[in-house]
């Protein structure tokens, strides 16, 4: 019997797609800090907000946990907000690592957040099919997986400082300035309300925390200022030239990732810091935390 050859075509394929496959586990642990100024109103009050997203926390991911303890280190000064958009643990595990973690990070004028699907159930196979469905734009039913200990993370996170605002508002005044934070619940699970997406003439700044970014539309026409997401993780695998593949969620592909004007107002789609355990690689879309210095112009 005559042994089969490899020809150097598929060798130097295969070794292309291991070092490729190599990359990807190796980017997703590839955390990093980015800065961006986001220039707005004269009105709107020079801040430095920190944009916290999808770091899907489990207690054995050391190098996360690790990079969420350096992260106040790493920053010049103290932000004046930190807002985190969700999918915060990936399992019970994670909870109390990410509230020691994030008890840590402090701010000015407050610390706020809204929850994402992974916060309430944990991971399955059926959100890895979720990636399929968006591509083939099949309607996916809400999630009925293994709950997580979402009160305990909510009391836990509340005894480190931490405001959350899902389907409802809070207000800021700092020195006369009124600010607005308003969140909502992931619209996956079917539970988000935005009857309360308004702002009145004596607000200087109104910031809008969600976990899925399809109902951006909605805080934007309402007149706000900024609105924070995440889910997405910049599309997690990303094409050169290309960019995102998929957003797994409605927004167009191009609104996957990173800051983007819209109207009068901004959007800002978080990368993430984490990955589902079924899915535990990036490719060029590395994770990150986001400091964002609004500007005004």
């Amino acid at each position: 019997m005559t042994p089969t050859r490899i020809g150097p075509t598929v060798a130097l394929a295969g070794l292309a797609a291991a070092g490729a496959g190599a990359y990807a586990l190796a980017e997703a642990k590839s955390y990093r800090l980015v800065h961006h100024e986001v220039p707005v109103g004269s009105a709107v009050p020079p801040l430095r907000i920190l944009h916290l997203s999808d770091t899907h926390l489990a207690g054995s991911n050391r190098r996360l946990i690790g990079f969420l303890e350096r992260l106040p280190g790493m920053m010049e000064v103290t932000p004046d907000l930190v807002l985190a958009t969700g999918d915060l643990i990936e399992n019970d595990t994670g909870i109390e690592p990410l509230v020691s973690a994030f008890e840590n990070i402090d701010a000015r004028l407050g610390r706020f957040y809204v929850l994402g699907s992974h916060d309430y159930y944990r991971s399955s196979l059926r959100g890895v099919s979720g990636i399929f469905k968006a591509l083939l734009k099949i309607e996916r039913a809400p999630v009925t997986a293994h709950k997580n200990s979402t009160d305990r993370l909510e009391k836990r996170l509340a005894a480190a400082g931490w405001t959350g605002v899902i389907n409802r508002t809070e207000w800021i005044d700092d020195a006369g300035t009124v600010i607005r934070i308003a969140g909502t619940d992931d619209p996956y699970l079917r539970r988000h309300r935005t009857d309360h997406a308004a702002r009145a003439e004596d607000e200087a700044l109104a910031i809008a925390l969600i976990h899925a970014p399809d109902i951006v539309s909605e805080w934007l026409l309402a007149g706000f200022d900024l609105v924070l997401a995440g889910h997405t993780h910049a599309g997690q695998v990303r094409a050169p030239l290309v960019g995102a593949l998929v957003t797994n969620c409605s927004l167009p592909l191009e609104l996957a990732g990173g800051l983007q004007k819209i109207g009068r107002g901004w959007l800002h789609v978080s990368p993430g810091l984490g990955t589902s355990r079924f899915s535990p690689i990036r490719f060029l879309a590395r994770p990150e935390a986001t400091l964002l210095t609004l500007r005004p112009t």
